[in-house]
């Protein structure tokens, strides 16, 4: 699952590309760090709950989303920037572990590590190249190491970014109905 800067890098560039779409960036930006902060400032609350699925401990358990749930939440609203931000996070996270990196997921799991790490070695190039500015809220979340990455490679977390920034995400409601559908 990406990080918080990788999450507000994705935000930022889908607003950029969409600027028709979204009016209110800081609603969206917000919308996109709420399933991972949720749970920070609220302990009563959980990732399972957040991420409308299963959550264990990554180093050792797959994740699962249901994006189905969200979209039947009667409090999730599309027509607003918040939860376009969060649904965007969702689907980063379900494309990110399940689909786009997944050999460096199993391979961090077989080591029963994580990213964080990877995250922090990031975060310096990504807040520069897509000019993240950190809410003060989760910059401790945000740190900015001088390492060498373990797993995730800078170049792909890039196309990670510039896909799902490019996401039509009425599309995307669609195919999840769709799905739910046939299944």
């Amino acid at each position: 699952m990406p990080g918080f800067t990788i999450h507000i890098a994705i935000a930022k560039e889908y607003a950029k590309k969409h600027e028709k779409e979204i009016k209110n960036i800081d609603e969206f930006v917000e919308g996109t760090i709420a399933p991972d902060y949720i749970p920070i400032e609220n302990k009563d609350i959980n990732k399972s709950q957040t991420h409308y699925g299963i959550w264990g401990d990554w180093s050792k358990d797959d994740q699962e989303i249901h994006l189905q749930a969200f979209l039947k939440d009667e409090k999730v609203d599309l027509n607003r920037e918040y939860w376009k931000g969060y649904f965007i996070h969702l689907l980063a996270d379900d494309y990110f572990d399940r689909i786009y990196f997944r050999q460096e997921a199993k391979q961090a799991k077989e080591n029963q590590d994580t990213f964080h790490n990877d995250y922090d070695c990031l975060n310096t190039e990504i807040i520069k190249r897509y000019h993240v500015e950190p809410k003060e809220k989760i910059k401790k979340y945000m740190k900015q190491i001088e390492e060498k990455t373990k797993y995730l490679q800078l170049e792909k977390i890039i196309q990670f970014i510039e896909e799902m920034s490019n996401i039509d995400l009425e599309k995307q409601v669609e195919l999840i109905k769709q799905k739910e559908w046939r299944e």
